[in-house]
């Protein structure tokens, strides 16, 4: 008999590909949705919904009902306060420990993201067990998220921090996407910077995995650490472009930061470029030891970066986004 594993945020850019990947694997799947979500890729999938949120203890204990596995994917990317943030992200995840503690879980897999530990240096990644130093509210909600799924007594929990994700599906990214194909590549600050990328089927693959890994917490990512130059020599070749590379001043990223913020209060919205946000685009560096995650992600189980940008691209333009 197929397992049962629940999914919260499946209908967001990592949990279709985790989807995916499940379905492919003979998973039987049920996905938390709100009444709003557009659930079409998840009936074509054959995914059984559960409508609710991670604010309702109903919907959680229903949902959870019979499964194996917990994969907690949903949160926050953008919010107005701090507080909206911890909402979801710190106490949408305590909702889904309680769900998991009072039904028979077996396993809860929390999707973090290094925003939750901070940056690294040029010279050396992060160590699991340095000091988490996050940037952004995100972050912190992301790391408060981290302390909760730990609580879970009784169930085995794994917390996988995942980088940069890009791929198929990706809107966060594709503005750079944009750029490139006008031959335009701006470098924020001027510099290089070195960091950790993830291709999205990737992430699916390895989170798939992570149902009969070793229990723990786990940074994962392609090992490769790639120079911002890299990825733009990447995407550049996927697009057949060769963009004007336009160095841009940390001051001037900061000012346009702040005057996204500004705007964006002004309206009563959530804007995903700020000062925080700046900030970590400005760090130096955002590798970290992925020792203990290579059951998960093996090095020859990565797409290379090439070929991942070469299939974003295509997925993209099949879409119209490009």
């Amino acid at each position: 008999m197929a397992r049962l594993a629940l999914v919260t945020g499946a209908t967001g850019f990592v949990g279709r590909h985790l989807v995916d990947q499940l379905t492919s694997n003979g998973w039987q799947v049920r996905a938390l949705v709100r009444p709003a979500s557009d659930v079409r890729y998840l009936i074509e999938k054959g995914v059984e919904l559960c409508g609710g949120d991670l604010t309702d203890p109903t919907s959680l204990r229903d949902a959870v009902a019979g499964v194996d596995t917990v994969f907690h994917l949903a949160a926050v990317v953008a919010a107005r306060t701090e507080e909206e943030y911890r909402r979801a992200n710190a106490e949408g995840t305590r909702g889904v420990v309680s769900a998991a503690r009072a039904g028979d879980i077996r396993r809860l897999v929390y999707l973090s993201s290094y925003a939750a530990a901070g940056p690294s240096t040029l010279e050396s990644p992060r160590l699991l067990s340095d000091p988490p130093q996050p940037l952004t509210a995100y972050g912190r909600t992301k790391l408060e998220g981290e302390w909760i799924a730990r609580e879970a007594e009784g169930v085995e929990v794994l917390v996988l921090r995942s980088p940069a994700v890009f791929g198929p599906g990706d809107k966060a990214l594709l503005p750079y996407f944009q750029l490139v194909r006008w031959n335009v590549a701006p470098i924020p600050g001027g510099s290089e910077r070195r960091l950790h990328l993830i291709f999205a089927p990737d992430l699916g693959a390895a989170l798939s995995r992570a149902a009969d890994a070793r229990a723990g917490t786990f940074a994962i990512a392609d090992p490769n650490e790639h120079r911002w130059s890299e990825i733009v020599d990447a995407m550049a070749v996927a697009l057949g472009k060769k963009p004007v590379r336009i160095p841009l001043p940390a001051a001037l990223v900061k000012a346009a930061a702040a005057g996204t913020e500004a705007i964006g209060r002004l309206a009563g919205r959530a804007v995903p470029f700020n000062r925080e946000k700046a900030e970590e685009m400005l760090a130096p560096a955002w590798t970290a030891d992925l020792s203990g995650s290579e059951e998960l992600l093996s090095t020859e189980q990565v797409t290379p970066l090439s070929d991942a940008m070469e299939r974003t691209v295509r997925w993209y333009i099949r879409q119209g986004w490009l």
